[in-house]
């Protein structure tokens, strides 16, 4: 089934649609080596001021120091600064399979490809890298808006920057916080499932608006 109002542009999320994540600080922490006595040693004040701290960073007001220096004190600087360096380069996990030739498909087929991502300086610069990115011809982040998910404002600062809005845009994240933002915005969303083919994802929810890839 194909949407009545074609879609222009398809934008993506990148971490868990486009790039495999770790989604938890454990995670990210049990990756860099640290010990489980410590993980649980994290109190629920400690985790919502390291959250903040990554709120800053992502929105760019942190530069990478700054994040560092306040990720350590936030933690109760139970962690070193190499550990939590280990811990933020072991988020990436690389990109999934096929997800470059689907973006390439989309455009091939008469729509442009975009992407919205919380994120932050250090991940894009490898992020960038990836064969996907060369497939993603609008490329937004909000360390480089200097807003977030789920606000509005990210979402009408993008409108703004790419000339597109509401119905024209289809927009694919993996968090339905996200999507509901989006929505609320008049944009067409569809909620990736990252722990499915996204690739595959990708490709469908396009067809289902309108793009004949």
């Amino acid at each position: 089934m194909t949407s009545r109002h074609p879609v222009k542009l398809v934008c993506v999320d990148l971490g868990g649609v486009v790039v495999r994540i770790r989604h938890s600080l454990a995670e990210t922490l049990h990756a860099a080596g640290v010990p489980g006595y410590l993980l649980e040693a994290i109190s629920t004040d400690e985790m919502q001021a390291f959250r903040a701290s990554t709120s800053l960073y992502q929105r760019g007001v942190h530069d990478w120091d700054a994040w560092l220096d306040a990720a350590h004190d936030a933690l109760a600087r139970r962690l070193d600064r190499d550990t939590l360096l280990r811990a933020h380069d072991a988020i990436l996990m690389g990109e999934y399979p096929g997800v470059a030739r689907s973006l390439g498909a989309i455009r091939n087929a008469g729509a442009a490809t975009a992407c919205l991502s919380n994120t932050n300086a250090r991940h894009w610069d490898a992020l960038i890298e990836l064969p996907a990115l060369g497939e993603i011809e609008h490329r937004h982040a909000s360390h480089l808006l200097g807003l977030e998910k789920p606000s509005a404002e990210i979402y009408r600062a993008f409108e703004h920057a790419t000339g597109r809005a509401g119905a024209d845009i289809l927009f694919l994240d993996d968090l339905e916080a996200n999507c509901i933002a989006a929505r609320a915005c008049g944009w067409n969303c569809v909620r990736i499932d990252h722990q499915r083919d996204t690739a595959a994802q990708i490709i469908a929810a396009a067809r289902a608006h309108g793009v004949p890839c």
